[in-house]
């Protein structure tokens, strides 16, 4: 049996695209020296499908760098190792989806990873990190739900909107 046939093809497009479109704040603008996807596009040409995903390497680095640094100073350091993470992680994402439809196993421990990177920003950042936190579960839950675990994804959707509610100290004023 091939382990693709039962995959959506479809929840697998709509998840990368959003995953594109939701990271792509966090980059730089498109540029001859730093080609992008144009937005919301799942066809792009080779060269700049090539780009996109040739800095991954580089953004892997940067991030492991960052860890480091965030241990010793997280309230400054932990806010741009999430933000290079999730760029990390989208585009490894979007490599695998492009070679394989076969999406959990691997890529899973990525967005768990971010999860963990925001939660530990929650305590020192307050709203902050909360919004970070919020963040990096709607990532997962989008990535779930691609792969197929409605149940996960729902949950991790209810945790973060949960966390975008306003404190209760904030609701009594």
């Amino acid at each position: 049996m091939n382990p693709t046939e039962n995959v959506d093809q479809d929840a697998v497009l709509r998840a990368r695209t959003v995953l594109l479109g939701s990271g792509r704040e966090l980059g730089p603008p498109a540029s001859p020296d730093s080609p992008a996807p144009s937005f919301g596009s799942t066809s792009w040409s080779g060269d700049t499908a090539r780009a996109y995903f040739d800095a991954l390497p580089a953004l892997e680095e940067r991030a492991a760098r960052l860890a480091g640094e965030a241990d010793t100073d997280p309230r400054t350091h932990l806010p741009e190792l999430i933000a290079v993470h999730r760029r990390a992680t989208i585009r490894a994402a979007l490599l695998r989806e492009r070679r394989s439809h076969i999406v959990l196993e691997p890529l899973r421990p990525f967005f768990d990873r971010g999860v963990a990177l925001a939660r530990r920003l929650t305590e020192p950042a307050g709203a902050e990190g909360r919004a970070a936190l919020a963040g990096a579960l709607t990532d997962r839950s989008m990535f779930l739900l691609a792969a197929e675990r409605y149940g996960e994804a729902h949950e991790d959707f209810l945790a973060a909107t949960a966390l975008l509610e306003p404190a209760p100290e904030s609701r009594e004023k």
